[in-house]
């Protein structure tokens, strides 16, 4: 790969989310990319994009996706493998997030010692069909990957239910951009981390500093949080008052380690964001049907089974042969 002299790190964007995110980075960041996608993408370059086809079927299974993910493994595993570290960007509420991110992830660190870092968006709440899905994909890729970044759309929307829905996605793919970027340039936090972020256009910093507060304690208990990033983007406050946050966040978390962000260049916005480092209780308290799923069973997400066109029951042509006698 030519790039690969030029940059240590890759973006992969999955789906339509991941994808959209993905390229809203790449000038902003000195970082690779490529795009895994089910459509055309005319407008990027095509040696940025892998089409996972499924051909002419309109509305694919999970199944039928990760049979096509798996007929392109070589040649995204090519793309990859020469790089340091991968981001991977998608959504695990969509059927093609969900098909391919855990899949991706075991393809990866199965053949390298690559670093990879996720970034996973969670369903809303009422999307109770996806819920079990996500559940299940979460749960894989946790097995897969250690530095997992979950934002969960219900925790961000407990801020503000008056968002549209274009709304709302911008404030979730800011937060992740942001999140990039900064890492990027210092280091990505370690381990499984549950990230909330304030609305839009709060009007003082302290006000976003208690949404994205308020959100974190919606989902998780204070006390299991073992470290904690704080980002705060807000050049022209007193600094007085983001010493009252900051000592706020340290009250509120006083046995977690403390990791303060004041970041100057925001586009003029008011944000804040919080990375909580917690255990993996999330994936089952999102989505309590994860206690139902046996340790050694991943339901159908074993790619053998993806790769069989069907099964040969031989007992049931006997059975039914014996019904001319």
């Amino acid at each position: 790969m030519s790039n690969t002299k030029k940059f240590s790190s890759c973006i992969v964007g999955v789906g339509d989310a991941g994808s959209r995110i993905t390229m809203g980075l790449i000038n902003r960041v000195n970082s690779d990319y490529f795009l895994l996608t089910n459509k055309s993408l005319k407008s990027v370059n095509s040696d940025k994009v892998i089409q996972i086809d499924s051909g002419n079927i309109i509305n694919p299974s999970p199944e039928v996706v990760r049979k096509s993910f798996l007929e392109t493994s070589d040649d995204i595993f090519g793309k990859v493998s020469e790089f340091q570290s991968i981001i991977l960007i998608g959504n695990l509420a969509s059927r093609f997030g969900s098909a391919i991110l855990p899949m991706l992830a075991q393809l990866i660190r199965k053949k390298t010692d690559i670093q990879i870092v996720c970034f996973a968006i969670l369903p809303f709440g009422f999307e109770k069909e996806k819920l079990f899905r996500c559940g299940v994909s979460l749960s894989l890729l946790s097995s897969y990957i250690e530095n997992i970044l979950v934002i969960d759309n219900d925790a961000v929307i407990r801020n503000d239910l008056d968002l549209s829905l274009d709304e709302h996605f911008s404030l979730t793919n800011q937060a992740i951009s942001d999140i990039v970027i900064e890492s990027l340039n210092k280091a990505f936090p370690s381990k499984f981390n549950f990230v909330t972020t304030s609305r839009l256009n709060a009007p003082k910093i302290k006000d976003a500093f208690i949404d994205t507060m308020s959100a974190l304690t919606e989902k998780i208990n204070l006390s299991e949080i073992q470290k904690y990033s704080l980002y705060l983007f807000q050049s022209s406050e007193n600094v007085s008052v983001i010493k009252n946050l900051v000592e706020s966040s340290n009250n509120l978390l006083p046995s977690a380690q403390q990791d303060i962000n004041l970041i100057l260049k925001g586009n003029g916005q008011t944000r804040c964001h919080l990375l909580a480092t917690t255990d993996h209780k999330i994936v089952s308290l999102y989505d309590p049907l994860n206690f139902l799923i046996p340790k050694d069973n991943v339901l159908d997400f074993e790619p053998e089974i993806a790769m069989h066109d069907g099964v040969n029951l031989d007992y049931i042509r006997d059975l039914e042969s014996t019904l001319w006698v």
